[in-house]
C-alpha cells in the first residue's frame, strides 16, 4: 500500500470517525427531544381535555361529552378519547375502533408505546378536590418515527457527500505531499541496484525537502564508501592470498601432523609431517581425498588406541581395523586419545571442531613424553622402596629389642631348667643307690643319710615352685617371639599386593606391633577400633605403610615434648560409603606457618638426619591418589596433631589408581 493511499485512508477515516461521532449525538438528540415534545403534548391536552368535560361529567350532561370527545379526536395524531365516571363507567368515546376495544394502559413512556405505535394518556377529572371520573386519550407515535427516519436520512446524506470531498481533498492533498517521498523513492531504488551517488531533486523547504537533502548526502557518501570498500576489498584480497601462502608455510613447518576435514568428510588439508608420521613412503596418504581413504591408511600402522597414555602403557592390543580407526576420528565428543604405532612409537590425537561443520585433528609424537614419564614412575618406585627402607632401618632396632628381651629369659628359663634338671638327676641317683645299699653291707642310714644330702642341696622346694613359672614364662616368649615375626611377616609380604577387601583394624594392629619398639618407651598406645568397621577395597601393603609411617611420626613428636608422657590414639568408624580412621598425639604440634607444606615431598620438621621428608607425602599419595580417599590434619603447636584420613568402600578405583595398581607388583615390599 502507498503512502499516497495511507494518507487519503487515513484522512478518510479520521472524518468518518467524526462524521459517525456528530449522527449518532445528532440523533440521539432529536429522538430524545421528540419524545419529550410527545410527552409534553399528552400531558397537556388530557389536561385541557379533562378540564373541559368536568360540567359535563358533574351534570351527567352525555350530549355535551360526545361533542367535546369528537371535538378531541379531530386533533393531529389522537386516536381515540374515552371519557369515564369514576366507577369506570365509560360515558362517551370515539375514535379508533381496534384501540378503543383494547383494554386501557397508560404508558410512562415512549418506548412503552413502542409496541402498538401509540402513547395512552390518562387525567383525572378533579373538582373541588373530588374526583369525579378520568378522561383517557391515545395518540399516535407514527409521526414521531417519521420525524426520526427523515432526519436520519438528511443527515446520512450529508455525512457521505461530506466524506466524499474530504477523499477528493485528501487525494489532491496527498498528491502534493507525496511527490518528494516519490522522488525519494525512487533515487533509494537506484542505490539500492548499485548507482550509489544519485541525486534526486528537492522541491520546497519543509521536512521532506530536508529528508531529500539528507538522502543526497546519503548517496554521495555511499558512493565514497563503496569506492573505499572496493579499494579495501582489493587489498583484503591480496592479504588473503599471502596469509594463505604464510598459513601453508606455517603448517607444513610444524613438527606435529595437522589433518583438515570439511563437513562432508572430505580433506581439505594434510600437512607433510601427519604424512611422515605414519611412513613417508607411504605416498598414498598425500592422495587421500575423504576421511575413510585416511582412516583405511593409517590404520596400517596404528597397534592400538586409548583413552589415555597410562592405558596404552599398561595395554597390549593388536592391530586396529579400519572401521574402528574411522569411527574413532568421526567421534566428535572424543576431544583426545592416544594411539601406539607398530613401531612402538606413542601419539597424542586432539580433534576439535570448526565453525563451518568440519574439524582438524592434530597428532603429536609423545614417545620421548612417555619415556620420560616410564623413568619418573620407576623413581616413584624407587622413592617408594627408599622409605620402606627407611622405615625397616628405624624398626630394626626395635624388633631386635623386643625379640631381645624375651629371647634373654627363655635363655636364662631355659638354663635353670637345665640345672634344675641336673640337680633333680642327681636325687633320683641318691635315692636309687640307697635303694640298690638296702642289700649290701653298707647300712641304711648312711645311705639315707647321704641322699637327704643331695635333696637338700638340690632344694626340691624351689625348684618345683619355680621351674612352672619359668616353663610358663618361656612359653609366653615363644609366643611374643612368634607373634612378633608373625606380624613382620604380614607386615613385609602382605597377602595381596593388588586391590582387594582389607580389614584396616587389623592392618592397624599389625602396624603398631612392628613399631611397638618406636611407641613402647614414647607414650601410651590407646587403640579405640570400631568391631562393626567394614572392609574397603585397598592395597594391604600400602596401608601398612601409612599406618606405619602415621605412628612412629606420632611418637617421635611425643617423645621430643615428654617421652613416656604422651599418648597416641588411633580410631576407626563407619561412615555412610566408606571408613574414616585418625591417628592422634599429644606431641609438639606443627606451626600454623608449616601446616600446610606438611604433605610436601622432602619437607621435614625433624632434625638434619632424622628424616627425610618422604613419609608424609606418600601416606597423601596413598591415600588420596591410590584409593580416591582423603587426608586431613588438625594441629594446634604445643597441643598435638590428629590425622583423619578416609577411605571408600567401593569397588570404584579413583583417578590414577588403576594405573598405580598396574605397577603394585614392581614395587619391592618391606
Amino acid at each position: 500500500m502507498s503512502f499516497r493511499l495511507k494518507t487519503i485512508l487515513g484522512i478518510g477515516a479520521i472524518e468518518i470517525f467524526l462524521l459517525a461521532i456528530l449522527v449518532f449525538s445528532g440523533l440521539n438528540y432529536l429522538h430524545s427531544s421528540t419524545e419529550d415534545q410527545l410527552l409534553n403534548r399528552a400531558s397537556t391536552t388530557t389536561r385541557l381535555f379533562a378540564s373541559m368535560t368536568s360540567d359535563a361529567v358533574i351534570a351527567t350532561d352525555l350530549a355535551t361529552l360526545d361533542v367535546l370527545v369528537d371535538e378531541t379526536i379531530k386533533s393531529p395524531g389522537v386516536v381515540y378519547a374515552r371519557v369515564r365516571r369514576k366507577d369506570g363507567i365509560v360515558l362517551s368515546e370515539s375514535g379508533d375502533a381496534e384501540a378503543l376495544s383494547v383494554p386501557f394502559v397508560r404508558d410512562e413512556s415512549v418506548e412503552s408505546a413502542r409496541s402498538d405505535e401509540r402513547l395512552d394518556a390518562s387525567h383525572a377529572i378533579v373538582v373541588a378536590g373530588t374526583t369525579f371520573g378520568f378522561v383517557e386519550i391515545g395518540i399516535s407515535t407514527a409521526a414521531l418515527h417519521a420525524t426520526i427516519a427523515d432526519a436520519t436520512k438528511r443527515m446520512m446524506t450529508l455525512a457521505g457527500a461530506k466524506i466524499l470531498l474530504v477523499a477528493i481533498f485528501g487525494f489532491v492533498l496527498s498528491g502534493i505531499l507525496t511527490r518528494q517521498l516519490t522522488s525519494i523513492q525512487m533515487g533509494a531504488r537506484k542505490v539500492a541496484a548499485g548507482e550509489f551517488g544519485s541525486q534526486i531533486d528537492v522541491v520546497g523547504r519543509d521536512e521532506l525537502a530536508d529528508t531529500a537533502k539528507s538522502f543526497n548526502k546519503m548517496s554521495a557518501a555511499l558512493a565514497e564508501y563503496a569506492d573505499d570498500l572496493m579499494d579495501a576489498r582489493e587489498r583484503a584480497e591480496a592479504g588473503r592470498d599471502r596469509a594463505e601462502t604464510v598459513l601453508q608455510d606455517a603448517m607444513e613447518s610444524v613438527p606435529q601432523g595437522i589433518l583438515i576435514i570439511d563437513k562432508n568428510e572430505k580433506v581439505l588439508h594434510l600437512n607433510s609431517a601427519y604424512q611422515n608420521i605414519y611412513a613417508a613412503d607411504d605416498s598414498s596418504l598425500d592422495q587421500a581425498g575423504s576421511l575413510e581413504e585416511v582412516a583405511t591408511i593409517t590404520s596400517r600402522h596404528i597397534a592400538a588406541s586409548f583413552e589415555n597414555m597410562e592405558m596404552a602403557a599398561n595395554t597390549s592390543t593388536p592391530g586396529q581395523e579400519p572401521e574402528t580407526r574411522l569411527q574413532a576420528l568421526r567421534d566428535r565428543a572424543r576431544k583426545q586419545w592416544t594411539s601406539r604405532l607398530d613401531d612402538g612409537r606413542y601419539l597424542f590425537q586432539t580433534s576439535r571442531s570448526m565453525q563451518n561443520g568440519g574439524f582438524v585433528i592434530v597428532e603429536t609424537d609423545v614417545t620421548p613424553l612417555y619415556e620420560a614419564q616410564e623413568r619418573n614412575r620407576k623413581l616413584e618406585l624407587e622413592r617408594l622402596q627408599a622409605s620402606k627402607m627407611e622405615s625397616l632401618g628405624t624398626l630394626a632396632g626395635g624388633i631386635a629389642h623386643e625379640i631381645n628381651t624375651p629371647i634373654q629369659y627363655i635363655g636364662d628359663n631355659l638354663r635353670f631348667l637345665s640345672k634344675s634338671f641336673e640337680d633333680l638327676q642327681q636325687v633320683i641317683e641318691s635315692y636309687d643307690g640307697l635303694l640298690a645299699n638296702t642289700d649290701k653291707t653298707a647300712t641304711l642310714a648312711d645311705a639315707a643319710k647321704q641322699a637327704e644330702t643331695i635333696k637338700a642341696d638340690a632344694d626340691l622346694e624351689f625348684m618345683f615352685e619355680e621351674v612352672p613359672e619359668a616353663t610358663k614364662q618361656s612359653i609366653e616368649g615363644v609366643s611374643h617371639v612368634s607373634g612378633i615375626v608373625l606380624a613382620m611377616k604380614e607386615f613385609s609380604h602382605p597377602s595381596s599386593k593388588t586391590r582387594a577387601r582389607v580389614d584396616v583394624n587389623k592392618v592397624i594392629e599389625r602396624a603398631t606391633t612392628v613399631c611397638r619398639g618406636e611407641w613402647k618407651h614414647a607414650a601410651k598406645l590407646n587403640l579405640q577400633l570400631d568391631p562393626n568397621l567394614p572392609t574397603v577395597m585397598a592395597l594391604e601393603g600400602e596401608l601398612n605403610q601409612v599406618i606405619l609411617n602415621m605412628v612412629v611420626n606420632a611418637a617421635h613428636a611425643v617423645t621430643e615434648k615428654d617421652a613416656g608422657q604422651g599418648t597416641i590414639t588411633i580410631h576407626t568408624a563407619a561412615l555412610r560409603d566408606g571408613i574414616e580412621f585418625s591417628v592422634s598425639d599429644t606431641g609438639t604440634g606443627i606451626p600454623v606457618e608449616l601446616v600446610d607444606r606438611i604433605f610436601d615431598p622432602f619437607f621435614t620438621t625433624k632434625d638434619v638426619g632424622k628424616g627425610t621428608g618422604q613419609g608424609l607425602a606418600i601416606c597423601h599419595d596413598i591415600i588420596v591418589n591410590k584409593h580416591g580417599g582423603t587426608i586431613g590434619i588438625e594441629s594446634e603447636e604445643g597441643d598435638g596433631t590428629i590425622f583423619i584420613m578416609s577411605l571408600p568402600a567401593g569397588d570404584e578405583l579413583a583417578d590414577g589408581a588403576r594405573a598405580d595398581e598396574a605397577h603394585a607388583d614392581h614395587a619391592v615390599s618391606m
